[in-house]
């Protein structure tokens, strides 16, 4: 008789802690204490930043007459020349190692269009590796053999540090690039 009240007993601390411990206190409302002006004042002059980009980057494709399309990343991307496969499995994922041949210009001028010359190869790993975002995006949007132009916004490319001496703080970049192989 007394075994059966120490698991009785027992049964009730650990259905007590269960639903205790079930409890939502994790997901309490987050209280904000005070405005703090110096983040509003970040927060804003990037949210500035980023419009005043997209606007010289539509008004640039719109001077050139290239059909870029926008991609909801915030990409632009112009297919140049497709490639014959309608496989859905030659487009690279997350995980990929893919192999580009490209060129990359700061995006100042209408200019930079029309050199579509390919002058070095990279291989990396999609998703994975240090290379911009802007870059992984818009390789998922190709297969083997399509050759595109990619417009990558500062803040999917190098932000506000820069490349070294080549790329400046906030520049817009325009990439050439091929998919030349993908290995899964």
């Amino acid at each position: 008789m007394i075994f059966f009240r120490c698991r009785t007993y027992n049964l009730a601390i650990v259905l007590l802690f269960f639903f205790i411990s079930c409890k939502n206190s994790y997901q309490q409302k987050i209280i904000v204490e005070r405005d703090d002006e110096i983040d509003n004042f970040f927060i804003h002059a990037n949210k500035q930043i980023i419009q005043s980009e997209e606007m010289k980057i539509d008004s640039l494709i719109e001077e050139s007459g290239v059909p870029f399309s926008r991609h909801s990343t915030g990409i632009r991307l112009c297919l140049d020349s497709y490639s014959n496969s309608f496989d859905s499995l030659t487009f690279p994922v997350d995980g990929d190692v893919v192999l580009i041949a490209y060129n990359c210009f700061v995006f100042e001028d209408v200019d930079n269009m029309s050199d579509s010359y390919l002058m070095d190869t990279i291989s990396f790993k999609i998703g994975y590796s240090k290379q911009m975002r802007g870059l992984n995006y818009g390789i998922k949007l190709l297969q083997i053999g399509d050759k595109a132009k990619i417009i990558i916004p500062s803040y999917l490319g190098f932000g506000m540090s820069g490349y070294g001496k080549s790329v400046p703080p906030y520049s817009t970049l325009l990439l050439n690039v091929k998919l030349l192989n993908i290995e899964k």
